[in-house]
């Protein structure tokens, strides 16, 4: 498998001038990490979640590994000693203490210009994600983002990431070809998706997980900053 196209700034910048590998019919975001700078505020909740309970405290770096993933499968993972009887517990004081930081998220610098001049150009728009629909559906009307996505899918229907239940389910609605499609996230749990369901993926790695761990997961292309994966974008969907 050759290796990712590793984007820099001077090459970014060119990218528009330049005739794409390829074009895109259809792009499908993560939201948070991705499009929404929300990573400090989630491992925030789950490190104040853990404390609450008075039970083992992960480094940032393990419960940032989570992000992405549905709750249920985190805690499966950040917090195994945690017992069956005590997880409605987790789940209360984690939504509690992220709807307390939710006030300070937003949206990374141009990404909102970037959704609607692709939705102005013709692109079909979708989100796959880890949040639950109604976190998902909180947070596009808290944003004005209404009737940019034509479709979403969060994990209250569908299996979550990284089975390729969400991306293919998104493919038959959407009547797209896997090839067509480009799949936009900043986990290893996106780009592994992407992989099972026969769709090219960017990484992002400003969000929950580092370059090289993305790298390991041997995404289509991996941009370092907003502004690259923007550039990418933008020269690649029609």
């Amino acid at each position: 498998m050759n290796a990712p196209d590793l984007i820099t700034t001077s090459s970014a910048a060119g990218l528009a001038g330049q005739a794409p590998d390829k074009q895109y019919r259809a792009v499908i975001f993560d939201w948070d990490g991705t499009l929404l700078d929300s990573t400090y505020h989630i491992v925030e909740a789950l490190l104040g979640a853990c404390r609450d309970l008075g039970l083992r405290e992960p480094s940032r770096e393990e419960a940032g590994w989570v992000i992405g993933l549905s709750l249920q499968a985190a805690l499966y993972r950040l917090v195994p000693e945690l017992g069956a009887d005590r997880q409605d517990a987790f789940v209360d004081r984690y939504r509690a203490h992220f709807m307390a930081l939710q006030h300070e998220m937003h949206f990374f610098e141009g990404q909102v210009r970037l959704l609607r001049d692709l939705h102005a150009g013709g692109a079909i728009l979708g989100v796959a994600t880890g949040k639950s629909r109604r976190g998902l559906d909180d947070s596009i009307a808290r944003l004005d983002l209404r009737g940019l996505f034509r479709a979403t899918r969060t994990v209250d229907e569908a299996r979550g990431k990284p089975d390729p239940d969400m991306l293919l389910q998104l493919l038959a609605e959407l009547d797209l070809d896997p090839g067509a499609v480009l799949m936009v996230g900043d986990t290893t749990h996106d780009v592994l998706m992407a992989q099972a369901a026969g769709v090219d993926s960017l990484a992002v790695a400003y969000g929950a997980h580092k370059p090289s761990l993305l790298e390991s997961a041997r995404p289509t292309a991996l941009a370092a900053t907003v502004p690259e994966m923007q550039a990418w974008i933008r020269a690649r969907v029609a």
